[in-house]
């Protein structure tokens, strides 16, 4: 995985790493930074996410035809979910594709990065386009939280929309150029901020010490995936992967059905048209001990095997157990009550949470 420019910084600020981590798994205070994902700003590092840039004649049409998700009618300043399938219909990547107004911009996932790469570079020598990997040369610092627009408009001096999500233009902050793209990661209202990598530092400790009157302050990993599994939004490698089709994943935002071919799209439009697939990805009320591990089984009452757990948490928020988890389509009406089991052991019991499916808010990324 990428290192991050924001390494030493972290570091300095007593950021605890673990073993191969690229990113804080926290700044000694998980409780404070979940606070500020839910009430202030959370300011978190997600640099080593792959960045690609695609231009030229024929970029926009290139990239329309491998993605879900429609890529012809991105108007500049604006962005699209999208995924890269395989021909069954099954995941190779999620992503996000902003166009810029100079090129597209394409986000994903830090495992994914170097296959979607070797991928595209294979058609650039039949195609009128230009693929460039700018992960290295850049850095990607997000604000989450319920205070982040109000932040970003104070750093920018320019104002924000509610309907800012899936928006990218280019600010300025502090005279450093900034590619600033709408992006809610954890349920609350959030924003990306594309800076060089050189310049990244600066604006990290400008972010933070300007942050403070809005309650913002440095989140590590642990209290995002806390928040993010409140918030029942899917993460690439945890809850979604190569065996999963798009739509059992809840990802409808990152399809068009009116668009043209694609890989996979035939699955896709088969399971659309029949009306959904034969699983979901839920949140889960659970009632336990402690927060079941991935791949604890989900059984009905009569003792079928119904599904499973892909992650889970216990909230500080009342000390609820939340879990995300695959559950057959018989079985996902709210309310409906599971048991879960690890092997043979009972270890729990699971209720689908009202509103429960998964993805209601956009993928996120390790």
């Amino acid at each position: 995985m990428s290192q991050t420019p924001l390494r030493q910084l972290h570091e300095a600020s007593g950021a605890q790493f673990g073993d191969g981590d690229a990113l804080p798994r926290s700044y000694g205070d998980v409780r404070a930074e979940y606070e500020a994902i839910r009430r202030g700003v959370a300011v978190i590092d997600f640099s080593p996410e792959g960045r690609l840039e695609v231009s030229g004649q024929n970029a926009v049409q290139f990239l329309n035809g491998l993605v879900t998700n429609e890529v012809k009618g991105l108007e500049a300043g604006s962005g699209v979910e999208a995924a890269f399938l395989d021909v069954h219909g099954k995941v190779s990547a999620l992503c996000r594709i902003y166009n810029t107004g100079l090129h597209l911009l394409v986000q994903l996932d830090a495992a994914r990065r170097e296959k979607i790469y070797k991928n595209l570079s294979r058609f650039v020598l039949a195609g009128e386009f230009f693929l460039t990997d700018v992960t290295e040369r850049q850095a990607l610092i997000s604000l989450q939280g319920p205070r982040s627009g109000t932040f970003v408009e104070s750093l920018t001096g320019q104002p924000v929309t509610s309907e800012s999500d899936g928006r990218i233009n280019e600010r300025s902050i502090a005279n450093q150029p900034v590619l600033i793209a709408g992006h809610s990661r954890c349920g609350e209202a959030g924003f990306d901020l594309f800076v060089a990598a050189e310049a990244a530092p600066q604006l990290w400790q400008i972010v933070i010490e300007r942050g403070k009157e809005f309650g913002a302050r440095a989140v590590g990993q642990e209290a995002f995936e806390i928040a993010r599994i409140e918030a029942g939004v899917p993460r690439e490698g945890v809850d979604v992967n190569e065996t999963h089709i798009l739509l059992e994943a809840g990802l409808d935002n990152a399809v068009s059905y009116t668009k043209g071919c694609y890989l996979g799209q035939e699955i896709i439009a088969r399971i659309h048209w029949r009306g959904q697939p034969a699983k979901r990805l839920l949140k889960l009320l659970v009632t336990a001990d402690e927060a079941p591990p991935a791949g604890a089984e989900l059984f009905s009452s009569a003792g079928k095997k119904v599904g499973a757990i892909t992650s889970s948490t216990r909230s500080p928020d009342g000390g609820q157990i939340i879990a995300l988890g695959y559950v057959h389509r018989y079985y996902i009406a709210p309310g409906t009550e599971l048991i879960i089991k690890s092997g043979e052991a009972e270890i729990g019991r699971a209720v689908v949470a009202a509103g429960a499916e998964a993805a209601a808010q956009s993928p996120t990324t390790p």
